[in-house]
């Protein structure tokens, strides 16, 4: 999965405790890029964008919040549960570009993959509009395409599920700083990638373990 990061910076954010849906937005607007967004939620007065993904009109997804965080999408309610994707466009009037609906199934596969241990049978989908007074993400939303076309992890045949303790080993190499972003815990390493955690270790242990430890 591709996900462009974005680095944005947010005024203040507070991690979920569990996870066990994702609910669907469109942006109103032309396309534009996450950084945008983010742009336009802190002049509300928020931490920065609600959404945790922004789904372009290439099919391209950027980060939003990071992945584990409290999003602001969906109500105060729905937030503390919930992952938010946001695609570019008005759905009120026109459809989805292809390769957006492609992008969004794939990033849906794979977050159901990513907590499949909480949640064997799938992440609930939902619409905005489905959580909340709003005609979000408009009245040509695919909802039946994409609800049609969603892989659910299946343990017993081909192995997708991935162990609990792998990924609370992951969220616990990001909480320390050992890594900087959600990552599979299945997928495959580069070595640049290896090279990278290793030094950063350390370093962290010339310095006494203070950057590990913040």
């Amino acid at each position: 999965m591709n996900i462009i990061e974005t680095g944005l910076k947010f005024n203040g954010l507070k991690r979920r405790s569990s996870t066990h849906l994702i609910v669907l937005h469109h942006s109103a607007s032309p396309d534009v890029p996450a950084a945008e967004i983010h742009a336009w939620h802190l002049t509300r007065g928020w931490a920065g964008i609600g959404y945790h993904f922004v789904i372009r009109k290439n099919g391209s997804i950027e980060r939003g919040r990071p992945l584990e965080a409290i999003g602001a999408h969906a109500g105060p309610g729905i937030n503390g549960v919930s992952i938010g994707i946001c695609l570019c466009g008005n759905f009120m009037k026109e459809m989805p570009e292809a390769d957006q609906i492609e992008s969004l199934i794939k990033l849906i596969a794979w977050l159901n993959l990513y907590y499949a241990a909480a949640n064997p049978k799938g992440l609930d989908i939902k619409l905005h509009r489905e959580v909340a007074a709003t005609d979000c993400p408009g009245k040509l939303f695919p909802v039946e395409q994409i609800r049609g076309s969603i892989s659910v992890p299946d343990g017993d045949e081909g192995g997708m599920v991935v162990e609990a303790w792998k990924t609370d080993l992951m969220r616990e190499a990001q909480r320390i700083g050992l890594i900087q972003e959600e990552h599979q815990p299945d997928d495959v390493a580069p070595k640049w990638f290896v090279l990278a955690v290793a030094l950063h270790v350390l370093e962290s242990i010339k310095n006494g373990g203070k950057e590990l430890e913040q």
